[in-house]
């Protein structure tokens, strides 16, 4: 494998995916792409009831065309929005590309919400509502991550945070490294 040209970043709310999609972009002096309008973050419902069969549909094309449009760029890190994985097209698409998935455990992300590290979704039940993403999605991302990071912690300082996303980066960081020499 060569070294990639582009990475997209994806994985359930509450990752950190955008501080650590940033955090990476720096690093690699590279642009950064926030293509996450974490729709279901702030509504706090899926895409399909959100918008609808026919919207959701439509969404997942809009997904494509992201994906697409940036499968053509370098020096790219592109962030992505958590459902794209429901999406057969958008699985296939990202097939072939390095993707870094920020897996996280529902703890960490109930203690980050908790925190603050995220808005708070107008659900009655935070943890069931995570558990249903996290089985409807968790094995089409471990499908399509070139690279699985595990994100753990949280903390309300943010040199502890910097410490969190820095090991998160070094560890795509190394792996883009042994991957330029196999």
């Amino acid at each position: 494998m060569t070294k990639p040209k582009r990475i997209f970043v994806l994985g359930h709310m509450g990752a950190g995916k955008f501080i650590f999609t940033e955090s990476l972009a720096k690093k690699l002096g590279w642009q950064i792409v926030d293509a996450n309008p974490s729709i279901e973050r702030y509504i706090g419902r899926q895409t399909q009831d959100i918008l609808g069969k026919e919207g959701e549909a439509a969404f997942n094309r809009s997904q494509a065309d992201i994906i697409s449009h940036y499968a053509d760029k370098e020096n790219v890190v592109v962030l992505l929005e958590e459902c794209v994985v429901s999406s057969e097209q958008c699985r296939k698409l990202l097939s072939s590309e390095f993707v870094v998935y920020l897996q996280v455990s529902i703890s960490t992300q109930l203690g980050r919400m908790k925190n603050g590290r995220i808005p708070s979704l107008p659900v009655d039940d935070m943890k069931k509502f995570l558990e249903k993403q996290h089985q409807e999605r968790d094995a089409f991302y471990e499908e399509v991550a070139t690279l699985t990071v595990e994100s753990v912690g949280y903390s309300d300082q943010e040199s502890e945070i910097n410490k969190i996303i820095d090991a998160d980066v070094n560890k795509v960081i190394k792996s883009m490294g042994s991957s330029a020499n196999n």
